[in-house]
Formats: structure tokens, sequence, C-alpha cells
């Protein structure tokens, strides 16, 4: 097994247009539409976590490159908290941009 620093997120854990079958990890008012790599490393930057981009495909979209980042926050957190704190930046990050 391949040991990593941090955790692997992926696009698809905030995309509002899947279920939760279909690999969405956040309750839709948090969710986003079309969630990138590149929106989610700004945010994820922005809280002052570690980030690596890496070019991967999901394995259920086996068939979509959409990327993964691999994410160590600053402090000890669970992978789901990661993922809620970084839900609520990029949403914060899209308020801003409208």
């Amino acid at each position: 097994m391949i040991r990593r620093e941090g955790f692997i997120i992926w696009p698809a854990y905030f995309d509002r247009a899947l279920s939760w079958r279909e690999g969405r990890r956040v309750p839709l008012r948090l969710s986003s539409r079309s969630p990138t790599v590149e929106r989610l490393n700004k945010a994820a930057q922005k809280l002052g976590w570690y980030v690596k981009v890496e070019v991967a495909a999901h394995p259920k979209t086996h068939w979509r490159k959409t990327g993964r980042l691999i994410v160590k926050p600053d402090k000890p957190l669970s992978k789901q908290h990661v993922i809620k704190i970084l839900a609520q930046e990029l949403l914060r990050q899209e308020t801003k941009e409208l």
C-alpha cells in the first residue's frame, strides 16, 4: 500500500450535479457547480494548507481525467472535516466571484 502525507481530495466530492452514490461527499447546501482542481487548489492554499495537484481520474469515472489534490492541513483533522472546510472556502470564493 502506498502511504501518502495528507488526504486525497477529488473534485467529485463537491459537485452539485452528482448524488451521494456517484461520489458527492458534501450536502447540497455546501456543494458547487462544476468544481475544478484549480479552484480547489486555490481554496486550500488560501486556508494555508500544503497542496499537491496530480493528474488522475476518479475511480467511478475513470474515463474523465479531472485531477485530484493531495491536501495536508496545518493541524490534525479528519478527512471529512477537511472536505467540509474546503467546501465552505470554495463557496466563499464563488460568492466573491459573483
